[in-house]
């Protein structure tokens, strides 16, 4: 387990309007104001589960032919058929659940399994990388955010995998005193969230940064550095 310092260390990896206009992806929602990502166990997660469930119950059933095997039978079932049956009706019904990140108001709003979402202000909380072993010799990253280090703290998950990337565009979007990270996404929102700066006096960055964050073009970026002197 380490917690990550707030600091921009890589490029993020774009965000593309494909992906927000697309079903295929969890993108919701990337502009100036919020980024909003689908996280739920509706379909994709749920009904996998369920049907391997299922899948397990059948061989094992079937697997028991012999007198007195009532009992085994029913085990099985609560065991195994039922929360089959329950995951895959899930799929179906499961409400849907979001993460977002509020760039105006510092804030992230985390979804939790079987819970309230937790908003927790980007400022005060702490990201942690915990590794868990996902299968025999490979060992996984989830990347969480928390509002604590002490005990009784709440949080959820942030990404599942490239997490020193992922980090790094948290960071960048979370900043509201730099421009919007990468990607065509953003593009129809820069204007707007430079005007914003600019009318502010262009303030210092809230997080540092090992990479260049420059505005959408090379008038825009001098004028930062004029009025904002960075």
């Amino acid at each position: 387990m380490q917690y990550l310092s707030k600091i921009i260390k890589e490029k993020p990896q774009e965000t593309t309007q494909r992906s927000v206009e697309s079903n295929k992806y969890f993108t919701e929602e990337a502009n100036d104001l919020f980024y909003k990502e689908k996280r739920t166990a509706r379909g994709w997660m749920s009904w996998p589960i369920g049907f391997l469930l299922l899948i397990a119950w059948l061989f094992m059933v079937w697997g028991v032919d012999d007198e007195g095997s009532f009992w085994p039978k029913i085990i099985f079932t609560i065991v195994f058929g039922l929360p089959g049956i329950f995951a895959i009706i899930y799929g179906f019904v499961a409400p849907i659940k979001y993460l977002v990140f509020d760039r105006m108001n510092g804030v992230i709003v985390l979804p939790r399994n079987f819970r309230s979402a937790v908003t927790i202000p980007f400022s005060t909380g702490y990201a942690k990388v915990k590794y868990i072993n996902s299968s025999p010799g490979v060992i996984s990253a989830l990347l969480g955010f928390e509002s604590s280090k002490k005990k009784g703290k709440v949080g959820g998950l942030l990404a599942e995998y490239n997490i020193n990337n992922y980090w790094s565009f948290t960071v960048w979007y979370m900043d509201k005193n730099r421009p919007l990270p990468p990607g065509d996404a953003f593009d129809p929102y820069r204007q707007q969230d430079f005007e914003r700066r600019k009318a502010e006096g262009f303030p210092k960055p809230l997080y540092p940064s090992k990479i260049p964050t420059p505005e959408a073009t090379k008038e825009q970026q001098a004028e930062r550095k004029r009025i904002g002197g960075w």
